[in-house]
């Protein structure tokens, strides 16, 4: 009876040390660029003919906003645990990423070209954040709509589409809709394993009485632009962060 409960604390005392030295690094690699979709008005044809423009982000302000609404969705799952947030600085990181953004996608050789930022950090596990490619899946009260292909940060604007407006509930045509298409993955930083990861296509549509066919991009101001497209990530990041951690 004493072996077996000599046996029972010090499994107990392993478990504690285990969740004591439990490190998070978290490294954002979506926020060098926005991209900024308008929806071609055509119908009649499965090709993208959306206007695409790719808008550079100075300052790692994005990566930032990302790095905080995980490490918060961290945070709340576990108020114990210890973070350390990752800024890329060496644009080769970029670069790995969209090579995989491009083909399969595969987390584990992003992980191996982003290695070198854990030196020193004595991180046990890293939390790592992707752009992700997907097909524009905008939910409407009504449902969904989107044409074309959508990754990373961003903003989606539509002129001609039958939308609600989020103040009156009257039918408009029209709305801007900040989104968040990436991957993040939770990667065991001993074995370089990728534990668990998910996917994440969030979006915030806008619409409002003051949205006419031709100016749904002016219908936020700048501020709340950044504002809606922070707040996509940090609902993202709440929902899936937590699910991660969990399965590890």
């Amino acid at each position: 009876m004493i072996k077996r409960i000599l046996l029972l604390l010090a499994a107990i005392a392993a478990l504690s040390v285990h969740a004591e030295s439990r490190r998070y690094a978290i490294l954002s690699l979506v926020g060098d660029r926005i991209l900024v979709v308008e929806r071609e008005m055509s119908t009649g044809s499965r090709l993208d003919r959306n206007l695409r423009r790719f808008v550079d982000v100075p300052d790692h302000a994005l990566d930032r906003s990302m790095l905080l609404a995980v490490d918060d969705a961290i945070r709340r799952k576990d108020p114990g645990a210890q973070t350390i947030l990752l800024t890329p600085k060496d644009p080769a990181l970029y670069a790995a990423a969209a090579r995989e953004l491009d083909g399969s996608g595969n987390t584990q050789r992003i992980y191996e070209a982003a290695k070198p930022t854990l030196t020193g950090t004595n991180a046990t596990h890293l939390v790592l954040v992707t752009k992700q490619r997907h097909q524009a899946r905008l939910q409407l009260r009504d449902g969904m709509v989107g044409s074309g292909y959508l990754e990373g940060l961003g903003f989606y604007v539509d002129y001609g589409t039958l939308a609600r407006s989020t103040d009156t509930n009257e039918a408009e045509r029209g709305f801007i809709a900040p989104f968040t298409y990436v991957n993040i993955a939770l990667i065991d930083v001993a074995t370089g394993k990728v534990v668990s990861e998910e996917r994440v296509y969030g979006s915030l549509p806008y619409s409002s009485p003051n949205i006419n066919i031709g100016n749904a991009w002016d219908a936020l101001t700048p501020q709340e632009k950044a504002e809606r497209l922070a707040q996509v990530m940090r609902a993202e990041a709440d929902r899936v962060v937590p699910h991660l951690i969990a399965k590890s």
